[in-house]
């Protein structure tokens, strides 16, 4: 007579893993504690760790978890599956707000694309969503019209200029410099804040609040007294090159009443005042670099780089001037192109008086054989590109300057006065013309993308950090948060298959003749040949016997001695 336990095969088992997702929905702030959520502030400090509050503490931490050179470290990352290089854009400023989920509502994950949140900050409510890719935007906005991020090949916002606002602090250690490296202003080479990583070499440089509403920090010179010497260059990329190909060039800044000072220098006298060029020199190598040079190793400065004219031509040049069309103290932008013979340059309106600590957008494209520019997103002047040959150039690009045949600078009315003349802000350089639906947004929007933060799927943390968003949790109110989580549920199927003539055996004492488990001696009507046992529970036990999963069948089955009979159970683990 078989036993009462059978052994299964592998091919009896099927393990089927899938997702569930459960969708929360928190309407207050009230039942954010509920849901086991919480929203914080988070503040970069320069202070030693030690003094750190607890929202400096966070942001350190978030910093070094997720953000601080996620470009260049992208590989040294945690959560290298969470998102394409390419698609999520990390970008952390000053400040954030921190929205932390608890696990025990996202399990595994937030399910991408369902996150949507809405805060009111200032009588403004601001609503966001997630893009797919670990991108916040503000849904008023939209991401469509926006240009893409692969396309933007010089990016300087600087993002960590508040870093370096104050010059007599070393931000590493929280201390005040002994002799400070900076007493003539910040002068390092540092990577720009695109894709492509630019190398960027400060001179001079100070960074100071470019508008408090936007909590970022704009480029200006350091002192007026040494103004003149104060620049900022960007080595020569193929790519910042441009012929036939449009392009466009953007950047805020804040007019200051300062710039009519700027203005009494340059009026009628024709002066330039630069704001970016590409022209003059080119930085060579030596020649016993290249292929077929030669050179003594014994020669003092054989190795040393030169500086030789370049290209006379070039693709763009971009300046200030005195509006002589005007009576007051207006100002005019210009951009230029050359190609050896034909130069074709266009203007627009710049400053008046009252742009006075207004945020400022301007933009100018090669679009077609159209050179256009662009004010807060209206255009103010137009022009064609009469240029017909190669516009190209190895000049390095230089910002607040323009660099001489002979590696000299411009020693025209160029000072810019001091840092609160002009302080660009967002300096971006794209390889394509926009639309002007693309122009609207990149005006609107500041940064010039449509991510305003991330939301981090993996580990339950959505983070504001565009400098319109960075403090909405600061005195904001919450008014919805919906998301689906993600639980990783796996179905097992066992196939418990029982031959004819097996287990037709039963433990059930009332088959004895003796109704006690020690009997052996099944009961004369339990002998004959129509009594079959009828199958009410099984069991799956492990090597060891012990019972692992117990199936209750809905009603009980007649064991068959005719036919094989299977039974499959189900059941699910997370």
């Amino acid at each position: 007579m078989p036993g009462i336990f059978k052994k299964l095969n592998a091919s009896d088992v099927k393990i089927t893993p899938f997702e569930a997702h459960k969708q929360y929905n928190i309407r207050s702030s009230s039942q954010l504690t509920p849901n086991g959520a919480s929203t914080a502030s988070l503040a970069w400090s320069g202070k030693n760790k030690s003094e750190f509050s607890t929202g400096s503490r966070k942001y350190y931490q978030l910093d070094k978890l997720y953000y601080r050179n996620y470009i260049r470290e992208r590989a040294h990352r945690l959560e290298l599956d969470d998102a394409t290089y390419t698609t999520q854009e990390r970008r952390l400023y000053r400040s954030a707000s921190l929205l932390s989920l608890s696990q025990k509502t996202f399990g595994s994950e937030v399910q991408p694309g369902t996150f949507n949140l809405s805060v009111t900050k200032d009588s403004n409510a601001r609503n966001f969503a997630d893009d797919g890719f670990g991108n916040l935007y503000d849904t008023d906005l939209g991401k469509d019209n926006f240009p893409n991020e692969d396309n933007r090949v010089l990016y300087l916002a600087p993002v960590n200029a508040f870093k370096r606002a104050d010059l007599t602090l070393d931000y590493e250690t929280g201390d005040n410099y002994v002799n400070s490296p900076f007493s003539n202003g910040y002068s390092r080479t540092v990577y720009d804040d695109s894709y492509f990583q630019n190398v960027v070499t400060f001179k001079n440089s100070s960074f100071k609040t470019y508008l408090q509403a936007h909590n970022t920090y704009g480029i200006g010179k350091h002192s007026i007294l040494i103004a003149s010497s104060s620049r900022v260059k960007i080595e020569n990329r193929p790519y910042l090159n441009f012929n036939d190909e449009d392009f466009t060039i953007c950047f805020h800044f804040a007019p200051s009443s300062k710039l009519k000072v700027l203005h009494n220098e340059i009026s009628g006298s024709g002066n330039e005042c630069y704001i970016l060029s590409k022209e003059g020199a080119q930085s060579s190598p030596p020649l016993g670099t290249q292929a077929g040079g030669n050179f003594s190793l014994n020669t003092s400065g054989a190795l040393d780089i030169t500086t030789t004219p370049s290209n006379p031509a070039y693709p763009y040049k971009i300046y200030i001037k005195d509006d002589p069309t005007t009576t007051d103290v207006s100002c005019s932008i210009f951009l230029e192109r050359f190609d050896g013979d034909n130069l074709a340059i266009v203007s627009g309106n710049f400053y008046v008086p009252s742009d006075d600590n207004k945020s400022t957008h301007i933009l100018l494209q090669k679009n077609g054989s159209s050179l256009e520019i662009y004010k807060n997103g209206t255009l103010v002047g137009s022009g064609t590109d009469t240029t017909t040959k190669t516009c190209q150039n190895k000049a390095d690009l230089f910002i607040f300057d323009k660099q001489n045949s002979d590696g000299t600078f411009y020693s025209g009315s160029n000072n810019w006065g001091d840092d609160r003349t002009f302080r660009p802000h967002q300096f971006q350089i794209w390889n394509k013309s926009m639309s002007t639906d693309e122009i609207a947004m990149v005006s609107e929007s500041f940064t010039g993308t449509y991510p305003v933060g991330n939301i981090f799927y993996d580990n339950g943390f959505a983070v504001l950090t565009h400098p319109k968003y960075m403090d909405v949790f600061d005195g904001g109110t919450l008014n919805s948060l919906s998301y689906k989580n993600t639980h990783l549920i796996t179905e097992n199927e066992y196939q418990c298959t029982m031959n004819e003539n097996e287990f037709e055996f039963t433990r059930n004492v009332s088959a004895r003749k003796i109704t006690t488990e020690g009997s052996e001696d099944i009961a004369n009507f339990a002998t004959g040949s129509n009594f079959k046992p009828y199958i009410t529970t099984i069991g799956l036990y492990d090597d060891n016997a012990n019972l692992l999963v117990v199936g209750k069948l809905a009603q009980p089955v007649r064991a068959s001695s005719e036919t094989d009979t299977t039974f499959v159970i189900r059941y699910d683990t997370w």
